[in-house]
């Protein structure tokens, strides 16, 4: 099949493809916890974006209110008495993903849960899948190839070394 630059997806395209995390009741609480209201108010030159309340220390990201929203439907499913895992899997946009990745400080720990860290892990886990399966790619691709310039003998040395002069030469006249 031929390539086709149509078929590439954009940036754009790519931050609104929808992902799944599954979330901790402690992780959902410390995300709700970390975010504000995102309001829109209208003035003469346009719109303004301002929180919706001052911003408290542990509310450090104004987020709209679509995420607020998702967030808080993770919360009321890990909260259900009848969830035994105390845990929601949520879809979000990876737009999303890196607003929730603005809210996460490693060291947070609620009831000997990592909290920040393991949401770290998981909102990057998601955010960079593409690079890490590629990442992975390569490497089994390159198992038990050696890269060391060490098993190169000195003739090959010397070969590449004259390469490089003449390219370096070609590319200067």
């Amino acid at each position: 099949m031929p390539y086709d630059p149509e078929d590439e997806i954009t940036e754009h395209d790519r931050l609104f493809m929808e992902k799944p995390l599954t979330l901790t009741k402690n992780e959902l609480l410390y995300l709700s916890d970390s975010m504000t209201l995102l309001m829109e108010h209208m003035s003469e030159q346009g719109r303004v974006h301002i929180p919706a309340r001052q911003l408290m220390p542990s509310a450090a990201v104004p987020v709209p209110i679509e995420l607020i929203q998702n967030v808080g439907l993770g919360l009321l499913i890990a909260t259900d008495p009848k969830n035994v895992s105390q845990e929601a899997t949520v879809t979000f946009s990876v737009a999303d993903l890196y607003l929730l990745r603005e809210c996460c400080q490693s060291f947070v720990k609620i009831n000997n849960e990592l909290v920040g860290y393991n949401l770290l892990r998981k909102l990057y886990t998601l955010i960079l899948e593409e690079s890490m399966e590629e990442r992975e790619f390569i490497n089994r691709l390159t198992i038990g190839i050696d890269f060391s310039m060490q098993n190169i003998d000195k003739d090959r040395l010397q070969y590449l070394e004259e390469l490089r002069q003449r390219h370096d030469t070609d590319n200067t006249v």
